[in-house]
């Protein structure tokens, strides 16, 4: 099948499961196709696919379609990622007021640091970012961090897919020296970023570990510190690894 036809195909199986959750009732392939515009014989396709992935089910009584339970799993694995921002927010706002610095919370998404919660220090000179927005994650703490529990072939394959670009002469830019980073960061416990994304930026981060200890999200300080030996960025590491195993402990690990 065509990359296009395929392109419409999963449209098509969105619109559908679009009207069956607009639906206060289980619809039949009839309603589907009135509501859609969809030939029947287009909708029974898709809804056959759908049902083996267990995201729409069919009535035995009468043949009626409703949503899957793979869907309500879907659902359940969003809210609990965004729930973490709720259980993270005390902790980082902790360390906001101790430091007066700026403190965020990340996931990996897509090779990438999705910042998920920020908390805007009120210093004259700070970093700011917005939620929602993403950071590269060759060369920013919160990615990492992150990076470091993966398989060297997970991030070689990132690294195909997003690059390394270079942002300060500070920014690793090739494999080999990452790999040998993230080595070093995974021992550790915590990620640096010294002036690899922007120049006098100086971050620390660490990750928030699962109950199968799995690096999920990375919890960091970002700041124009002085410097990574500064006692300031030593205070923020302390601050960043304790609050990272207190909210890891809250999730299960």
């Amino acid at each position: 099948m065509p990359a296009t036809e395929e392109v419409k195909s999963i449209e098509k199986a969105i619109k559908l499961i679009n009207t069956l959750a607009a639906s206060s009732q289980a619809m039949s392939l009839q309603e589907l196709s009135n509501q859609t515009g969809f030939a029947k014989s287009t909708i029974h396709r898709l809804l056959a696919t759908l049902r083996a992935n267990d995201m729409v089910e069919q009535s035995m009584q009468d043949g009626r379609y409703q949503l899957g339970i793979r869907l309500f799993e879907l659902g359940c694995a969003i809210s609990n990622n965004w729930n973490v921002a709720a259980i993270a927010r005390p902790y980082m706002q902790n360390i906001a007021n101790e430091l007066n610095e700026s403190v965020c919370l990340a996931v990996l998404s897509r090779g990438e640091a999705l910042i998920m919660s920020f908390l805007e220090s009120t210093s004259a000179f700070h970093v700011v970012s917005k939620v929602g927005s993403r950071l590269p994650a060759h060369c920013t703490v919160q990615g990492k961090i992150l990076l470091s529990y993966l398989s060297s072939s997970q991030v070689r394959h990132i690294i195909r897919e997003r690059g390394m670009q270079i942002y300060t002469p500070h920014t690793i830019h090739s494999i080999e020296a990452l790999e040998a980073e993230l080595h070093i960061t995974r021992e550790r416990g915590y990620a640096i970023d010294n002036s690899e994304f922007h120049i006098g930026l100086h971050s620390v981060a660490a990750p928030i570990l699962n109950h199968a200890g799995e690096a999920t999200y990375s919890i960091a300080v970002v700041s124009m510190f002085h410097s990574v030996e500064s006692p300031e960025f030593q205070r923020a590491m302390q601050l960043i690894i304790e609050a990272a195993a207190d909210i890891s402990h809250v999730l299960g690990h």
